[in-house]
């Protein structure tokens, strides 16, 4: 922030640079002092953000994660750490198909998984609760060998989840935030966005994920940043910016690969 402020003082008489700056200065400004106190806003019950807003925060985003990898991709080529199996084959796919999975589908399930809820409105938390409900019971009873996922034990239990869901979105549609949720809002926030950085780790092969841990920092931007998004300008948002970083990402990925194959 401080050093943001310097370089609008410094191109202050170059206007076009010291406008940008200053709106990179402002944007950083709101993301900080909302991670500080992150507050329950009712996103869904306001106007659109403007698109020209959102355009600088995403450069916000790229800024940060464009530092933080200038110093993990060297310590990862030191390290010789390398991408996991599972990503590897990814990159390995027809390039419609990586774009359809990383760009488009991943995005999209993955907010509605972390952040589609994130406002609190019980029409929305029902279904994530059910989405957790099947989560655990299905891990668990694979775990004991009851869950097969052709036999019945599946069917019965993936009805008895629906079921209930469509019954808490009748109960529940018109309901407002709970207090619980407005008062646990700080916790749920950076809960959310740790738990999207720590999943990632299993994109990197290596037998110790706490050792891993550094490098899915900016997976742990994202999730601070598009949480943000999604409070301050709606479940559109944090869709679109996932999508235009993966996008990003994913061609820097590329070019890396034709570049360093030995990466994968």
């Amino acid at each position: 922030m401080v050093q943001l402020g310097v370089l609008c003082r410094m191109f202050k008489t170059n206007s076009t640079i010291g406008w940008a700056i200053g709106r990179l200065t402002a944007t950083a400004g709101d993301l900080i002092a909302f991670l500080r106190a992150p507050k329950l806003d009712s996103a869904d019950d306001q106007p659109l953000g403007k698109l020209p807003d959102l355009a600088w925060l995403f450069a916000l985003n790229l800024i940060i994660v464009a530092a933080i990898a200038a110093i993990l991709l060297p310590v990862m080529l030191l390290l010789d750490i390398k991408m996991a199996s599972s990503m590897a084959d990814l990159f390995n796919r027809p390039f419609w198909q990586l774009i359809a999975f990383v760009v488009v589908v991943g995005p999209i399930a993955e907010e509605l998984l972390f952040r589609a809820w994130l406002t609190g409105s019980p029409r929305l938390l029902v279904p994530f609760f059910g989405v957790l409900a099947w989560l655990a019971a299905s891990t668990g009873l694979l775990h004991v060998g009851w869950l097969d996922t052709k036999g019945p034990i599946a069917a019965v239990l993936l009805a008895v989840i629906v079921a209930a869901v469509i019954i808490g979105l009748f109960a529940c549609w018109k309901r407002t935030t709970p207090r619980w949720f407005v008062k646990a809002f700080p916790l749920i926030f950076w809960s959310q966005a740790l738990l999207f950085g720590f999943v990632h780790v299993f994109n990197y092969a290596g037998g110790n994920p706490v050792a891993l841990l550094p490098f899915v920092l900016p997976q742990l931007v994202g999730g601070l940043i598009w949480g943000y998004a999604r409070i301050r300008y709606g479940w559109w948002a944090n869709i679109a910016l996932h999508m235009a970083y993966n996008l990003v990402a994913t061609s820097a990925l590329l070019y890396m690969l034709l570049t360093q194959p030995e990466v994968v």
